[in-house]
């Protein structure tokens, strides 16, 4: 299941780096993740896993800042496993703990005006956006069927950690979990099954051994030539998916990535679903870890409580929430203002023009730029044009190379902290893509 994940994430993630016709580093990097992953799910052995501890963790931090929150999860957790050295007593309970802590800070940032409000909920949002790639029409803000889907989102959420803990409900918690994600994974337009994928390994650490005994029983019961005959499927579609993503996209590997991908994935999910429907028994789980894992989990928490603090917005497990945190004030139904550590949300900048299509994007869609993430954009763009306001003044640069304060370097960990725009006239709106000054 986690050689399966690494290859949802390549299947919705492309364009950080290729290995041909010119090799990057980020690209020989996911070239390793696919091709690991692909053996792991073919022939499963300990040092695979082993190895994506190390290549995962490495994939996160070459590919930010533009990061899904399921990719810095992916990383903590074969972080945990490499630290462990795999050994699964102490592995396991650090797992589950992780995915709690995740979930519970990912569930509690939906706890703002912003999702709970129809007219600017991501969960309206993506309703509609599944509904859509079915051809189906969309629902209206203003019909309850939106608040089902903003309320019944974040209460869904809330819920599911609170069963795992449980030992009554736990099995319960993991079929809802099972059946919300799988359902949100169906987007036919969005590559959510990437997100879905890491999850799925991770809530069936909350089911009895049973669980992998009935999943592990459907290649047993394949006859050996039609075992051989599915083991070369398998590798085909990891080296074809692995392959797409790391070399120019075509029409062809595009279609592979974005529609091909539900030719394996929904038999996957079906197969995860079946095997977790014979685990009715509630599991008695460890819980204890050791300080190193520990210390793995008390990054989490700390990436967690990161938009908080306002030391970064983006991948803070606060992903689709309208969580806006801004210079000390936050839209957040109970943490009322934040603790800024940082003073990037001070002065935010308006692009009021510019010759650069990414920076004009902000000043169509009426978004406000922290410093940082302008600075940031602006040092790699050093032949743009632009037209900013900041303080209440006007600035124009006709070339921002020849500027010497907006082309100094920047602070070295500015790229692993990312602040994300701010929407201007209706700030917690949802926004359902990374723009491109991140």
């Amino acid at each position: 299941m986690w050689g399966l994940a690494m290859l949802a994430h390549l299947a919705g993630n492309w364009g950080h780096g290729n290995v041909w016709p010119e090799p990057t580093l980020v690209g020989v990097v996911l070239l390793s993740v696919g091709l690991v992953g692909t053996a792991a799910l073919v022939v499963p052995r300990r040092w695979m896993l082993l190895a994506l501890g190390v290549l995962v963790p490495v994939a996160v931090v070459l590919e930010a800042p533009m990061l899904g929150n399921h990719w810095v999860l992916a990383g903590f957790v074969s972080l945990a496993y490499l630290v462990t050295g795999g050994r699964w007593e102490v592995f396991e309970p650090s797992a589950r703990i992780i995915l709690l802590v995740f979930y519970s800070f990912a569930a509690f940032a939906k706890l703002n005006a912003g999702f709970l409000d129809p007219a600017t909920s991501c969960g309206l949002f993506y309703a509609n956006h599944w509904l859509v790639s079915f051809g189906l029409g969309s629902i209206p803000a203003s019909s309850p069927l939106a608040w089902v889907s903003s309320w019944g989102a974040a209460l869904i959420e809330l819920a599911i950690p609170i069963l795992l803990m449980i030992k009554r409900t736990r099995t319960i918690g993991v079929f809802v979990a099972i059946a919300f994600h799988g359902l949100i994974s169906l987007d036919l337009a969005q590559h959510f099954y990437d997100f879905t994928a890491v999850l799925l390994a991770l809530f069936v650490l909350f089911l009895p051994d049973s669980y992998a005994e009935r999943f592990e029983s459907v290649g047993r019961s394949i006859r050996p030539s039609a075992r051989w005959v599915l083991v070369a499927a398998v590798s085909v579609v990891g080296i074809a998916v692995t392959g797409a993503n790391v070399t120019p996209l075509s029409p062809e590997s595009a279609w592979w990535l974005i529609t091909g991908s539900f030719l394996w994935w929904v038999p996957y999910l079906a197969l995860v679903a079946w095997a977790a429907v014979g685990s009715l028994e509630p599991a008695r789980l460890g819980w204890r870890v050791g300080p190193v894992t520990a210390a793995v989990v008390a990054l989490v928490v700390v990436n967690g409580l990161t938009p908080y603090l306002e030391v970064k917005t983006a991948y803070g497990w606060n992903m689709y929430s309208n969580l806006v945190t801004v210079d000390g004030t936050s839209n957040h139904l109970l943490v009322r203002s934040t603790l800024p550590i940082r003073e990037g949300h001070r002065n935010l900048v308006t692009v009021v023009s510019s010759d650069d299509p990414g920076l004009q994007i902000y000043a169509d869609e009426g978004y406000l730029l922290p410093w940082p993430s302008f600075r940031l954009y602006a040092v790699d763009h050093a032949d743009t044009g632009v037209v900013i306001e900041r303080f209440g003044i006007t600035f124009e640069v006709s070339r921002i190379g020849d500027d010497p304060d907006l082309s100094a370097p920047v602070p070295w960990w500015w790229r692993w902290m990312p602040l994300r725009a701010v929407h201007g006239e209706t700030p917690q709106r949802c926004q359902p893509v990374f723009l491109p000054a991140l």
